[in-house]
């Protein structure tokens, strides 16, 4: 059966929206799938998929696990979702009884079955038990009757754990067989289980999910998929068996193989995240900002060449880059998004730096203020007002329609917070008959000074007072931070 990798159009998940693949995942999961399907028919395999934050494993493994659902018996876990949970054995089941029931009447029964066997051991179980035995000897006086009975119902019960594992691990086993002969299921082995978000669980459920992919579903037929920032959850591991503990060789004996899904391109990652209403209308919605950049992929250029420069990593750019979003969906003055970017990564990075800039005080290094930075912007009269320039022999038309700036972070912030502070008519009444001449040829034509250049952009909003002051820059990042997008 042939495997349909339509990851260029949308598709639909569990009630979920599944957009176009724009990180180009599709090759990956391809990739990865026909390593488990070759491997995983007559073997047992577990995968550690490996990404960091903002690398996309959520949408990677729900389209994977879409894709192969039709040819493969395929099961989905948000094991975040699932880890209030006392039992993951109980969760792993319970998918599996969701996901799978109906495929036929005869495998749904052998399921039935299999899961039937599953009661002794959940850890519900034990307490039961004892407070049973609890009841049984209340008012007995003699305290050893129910030492000698409480450990010998533990050793039952341990007993029992043994037998019922043997039980549901044959059980599955039969799944496997069912599979393979094809009997009333047209699926191919292997059986898929695709486990996300593991490292978000709480590191007791975390670690017992492995467990039961380790002890109970290590038979041939049977893949796993469990996504994780890796990293994060060795942290998880190291809360339960201590700092020091070596976290990467005790999950090597969970999984067989790691995947390592690769960070994607910042330019990639931010347009995922930009809003739909400056994606379908950037050529209305850009009226919020100040330096417009004549399209959509050169303001995603723009934002792309800050964040790189400061070398910052997804999950913070994208912080930052979402504050930005919240702005241009709700504000009302204008903004240079350029300017809101480099303060924002400077206040993340290095708060005591961003806070000698908001008080005028002198920096005098720092390991960014150096980086350059590459911005496209249009210029052109329609957008800045300006429709003429000055030069020796009298006034010269404005054609700056795709202008490129190529300047340092310091002079970036330099120039602007000059602009800033520029009084025009609107905030200075006692000099209304003479605002800025910028728009009527008061700019030189000395376009290879960034400050001519940067001061045609700002023209409009600054003498019609368009747009927001340089304090309030820093109120915007800060208040920004209140509402934290790490979710």
């Amino acid at each position: 059966m042939d495997i349909k990798w339509e990851w260029n159009i949308h598709d639909e998940f569990f009630g979920e929206q599944l957009p176009v693949d724009t990180l180009d995942r599709q090759k990956y999961a391809k990739y990865l799938y026909e390593i488990c399907a070759a491997r995983g028919e007559n073997a047992n395999l577990v995968i550690n998929l490996n990404a960091e934050w903002g690398a996309g494993k959520t949408y990677f493994t729900k389209r994977l696990a879409k894709t192969i659902a039709e040819n493969h018996p395929t099961i989905y876990i948000d094991s975040w979702k699932e880890d209030f949970s006392d039992d993951p054995l109980l969760t792993v089941f319970s998918s599996i009884k969701e996901q799978l029931t109906g495929q036929s009447d005869q495998f749904t029964k052998m399921m039935n079955n299999t899961i039937d066997a599953i009661g002794p051991l959940l850890k519900s179980a034990a307490p039961a038990i004892l407070g049973g035995l609890a009841k049984k000897y209340t008012g007995v006086e003699n305290i050893s009757d129910i030492t000698k009975s409480l450990s010998q119902k533990l050793l039952e019960l341990h007993s029992e754990k043994s037998k019922r594992i043997a039980t549901i691990k044959k059980g599955i086993s039969e799944w496997v067989r069912y599979i393979k002969q094809k009997d009333g299921i047209n699926k191919a082995l292997p059986l898929f289980v695709i486990i996300d978000e593991l490292d978000r669980c709480r590191p007791s459920f975390a670690i017992s999910l492995l467990e039961v992919t380790k002890h109970i579903f290590n038979i041939p037929g049977v893949v796993f998929i469990i996504a994780t920032d890796t990293e994060q959850l060795q942290h998880s591991i190291k809360v339960i068996y201590g700092s020091n503990f070596s976290a990467n060789l005790y999950l090597s004996r969970f999984f067989d193989r790691r995947f390592l899904l690769p960070s994607p391109k910042m330019a990639n990652l931010i347009k995922t995240h930009t809003l739909k209403e400056l994606s379908d209308g950037f050529n209305t919605k850009r009226n919020i900002l100040v330096l417009v950049p004549p399209s959509l992929d050169d303001f995603i250029d723009n934002c792309t060449s800050i964040l790189e420069a400061f070398e910052i990593n997804l999950r913070d750019a994208l912080k930052i880059y979402n504050s930005l979003m919240d702005y241009i969906l709700i504000g009302t003055k204008k903004i240079d998004a350029s300017l809101y970017l480099i303060l924002s990564c400077i206040y993340m990075l290095n708060s005591e730096i961003y806070f000698s800039i908001k008080n005028n005080r002198d920096v005098k290094s720092s390991t960014f203020y150096d980086k350059e930075i590459l911005l496209k912007y249009d210029l052109s009269s329609s957008m800045t007002g300006v429709n003429y320039f000055s030069n020796p022999d009298g006034l010269i038309t404005n054609t700056l329609k795709n202008e490129k700036i190529k300047i340092n972070i310091k002079n970036y912030i330099t120039y602007n917070f000059r602009i800033l502070e520029e009084r025009n008519a609107t905030s200075n009444p006692y000099n209304a008959r003479y605002p800025l001449p910028w728009k009527t040829g008061g700019l030189r034509a000395t376009f290879n000074d960034m400050d001519v250049l940067l001061k045609v952009g700002w023209a409009d909003t600054k003498e019609n007072n368009l747009g927001i002051t340089q304090s309030q820059y820093f109120e915007l990042i800060e208040l920004s931070t209140t509402l934290d997008s790490d979710v």
